[in-house]
């Protein structure tokens, strides 16, 4: 187990995020988080706000969405996670390494410990509280329109997505915003059926196209949303009265996450260049 006092020493109070996989998809993504918060505050006018996400990992979204706060909300607001920080994949259907090496991380705890570290080093002005345990166990009991921005990262797979999405909804505010990351590719872009006969994979590739994509999160979200605003793979929808509206995030300053290592930043600024927004 890694303690917290060894990566204190380690890191010198400063986030750790080079450790392998501890940014997981296209980090290009976290600049959107920040701007969603940009959004919310300069746009809609929101303040105050509280944020939950739903699938914390080591807490690299944690930090993005708390950068956003502090940019464009005086470093207040209120950061509440939910992750079991247990394994979850199933080993016969994900064999690559990456599923290997996030299931040691998560059984050694170093996950988790992680996660602790990286979100002690937000300013204080900020509250970032967490659940561990499961997301269907944990939703449910939490109170009803408390939410200003609801993060859906979680299990993959179309059931857990689907699962989430819906217990999400009634914890967000009037006006709030419910996003999710890795939606690579939307339904229509898909092949279909494939999708729905892959439902229960992490990731594959479409068979006449042969790009990746996470079929599960493709068949959720259009299963709720039909299509989404998106952007490089981070998808967002605002809740209006009973219905639900894309956003549009032009105007968005190009705010690119503090707690990245060098190169996963130029990664971030490579990509963003090929995003319309």
């Amino acid at each position: 187990m890694c303690s917290q006092s060894v990566l204190k020493f380690i890191a010198n109070e400063k986030p750790i995020f080079n450790a392998d996989y501890a940014i997981l998809g296209s980090p290009v993504r976290h600049m959107f988080m920040i701007a969603t918060v940009w959004y919310l505050s300069k746009v809609m006018k929101k303040e105050n706000f509280h944020i939950l996400e739903v699938g914390s990992w080591v807490g690299a979204s944690a930090l993005s969405f708390a950068q956003g706060l502090k940019s464009h909300c005086n470093a207040t607001g209120t950061i509440t996670c939910v992750d079991a920080w247990q394994p979850f994949f199933d080993r016969s259907l994900h064999t690559d390494d990456v599923y290997r090496k996030m299931e040691e991380a998560l059984i050694s705890d170093t996950a988790y410990q992680l996660f602790l570290h990286n979100t002690n080093t937000l300013p204080k002005t900020i509250t970032c509280q967490h659940l561990r345990g499961q997301s269907d166990a944990i939703l449910p009991i939490l109170r009803e329109k408390s939410f200003d921005i609801i993060f859906v990262d979680a299990n993959h797979t179309y059931a857990a997505v689907l699962n989430d999405i819906k217990n999400a909804i009634p914890l967000l505010k009037e006006g709030g915003i419910l996003c999710g990351d890795d939606l690579n590719k939307q339904l229509h872009e898909v092949n279909a059926a494939h999708a729905r006969s892959h439902a229960d994979r992490d990731f594959v590739k479409d068979p006449e196209k042969g790009f990746g994509y996470h079929p599960g999160v493709t068949l959720a979200v259009a299963e709720v949303f039909a299509e989404v605003s998106v952007w490089g793979g981070y998808w967002a929808m605002q809740k209006h009265q009973d219905t639900w509206k894309k956003i549009s995030l032009q105007g968005m300053p190009e705010e690119y996450p503090e707690h990245f290592p060098e190169h996963t930043l130029q990664r971030v600024k490579s990509a963003f260049k090929d995003i319309v927004i």
